[in-house]
């Protein structure tokens, strides 16, 4: 299962993107937005996956999950 982002440490990263000090070494803003935005889209999945499998079995909840990972999926674009 894929694990919480460190929110901690990439709050730092995008202050650090901000302070006068930062050229070029710092985490872009929206890439760190962007990892964040992908890992709880990837937990919100699994948890889903594992919640419908164990109430439908895993052959019933099969076209279920397929469905909702193309909503998460579309929410990216």
């Amino acid at each position: 299962m894929p694990e919480t982002p460190d929110f901690e440490s990439l709050a730092r990263r995008i202050a650090h993107f901000f302070s006068p000090a930062a050229q070029g070494d710092a985490l872009d803003p929206a890439q760190a937005l962007r990892l964040v935005w992908n890992a709880r889209g990837a937990a919100d999945l699994v948890k889903l996956e594992a919640e419908l499998t164990s109430q439908m079995g895993a052959t019933a909840s099969g076209p279920y999950v397929k469905n909702l990972d193309r909503a998460l999926r579309a929410l990216d674009r």
